[in-house]
């Protein structure tokens, strides 16, 4: 025996589930936000021969513009490596800002040191932070952070020693 109640409520769900998931409009909640991240830690020649600049290149990876009334923020912990395993000693904490409005998919390279302000000797790990304090609205927190080791071996200027 068939009850003819049941079919028709399994084919009454089945109708509302397929409707549901193709005819009602879908919300995704970081529509509209910008997302930033650091793509890559740079360091470029400096202006003086024996020079180096330190930079943060960071990308918005989002689907808006960040507003143009509030500064991109970057934190730069440089961290001791102890014979080259273990992260411990915190040397130097550099932070630094950029006043321009990043458009979706464009990047900014942001400079935080000269090699004058850097370790001379060692590895050294790099944990570099966009928008530390979440002042501008993100769609995701959880990638503004990108750790890199970078070994220093003993960089002399000639111009300190005269």
């Amino acid at each position: 025996m068939e009850n003819p109640r049941i079919k028709k409520g399994l084919g009454v769900i089945i109708l509302l589930l397929f409707l549901s998931t193709t005819c009602l409009p879908i919300v995704n909640a970081s529509e509209g936000k910008p997302d930033l991240i650091i793509e890559d830690l740079l360091i470029l020649p400096g202006h003086q021969p024996g020079e180096e600049e330190f930079r943060c290149q960071v990308k918005n990876v989002g689907d808006a513009s960040t507003p143009s009334d509030k500064f991109i923020d970057i934190t730069v912990t440089v961290r001791w490596k102890t014979f080259g395993l273990l992260p411990l000693i915190p040397v130097r904490k550099f932070t630094a800002s950029a006043a321009n409005s990043l458009a979706p998919g464009e990047t900014n390279n942001i400079p935080f040191a000269y090699s004058d302000s850097m370790p001379i000797f060692g590895f050294y790990e790099f944990y570099c932070t966009v928008n530390p304090k979440a002042t501008i609205d993100e769609s995701n927190y959880q990638n503004n952070l990108k750790t890199e080791t970078v070994l220093f071996i003993l960089r002399l200027s000639l111009n300190s020693w005269f």
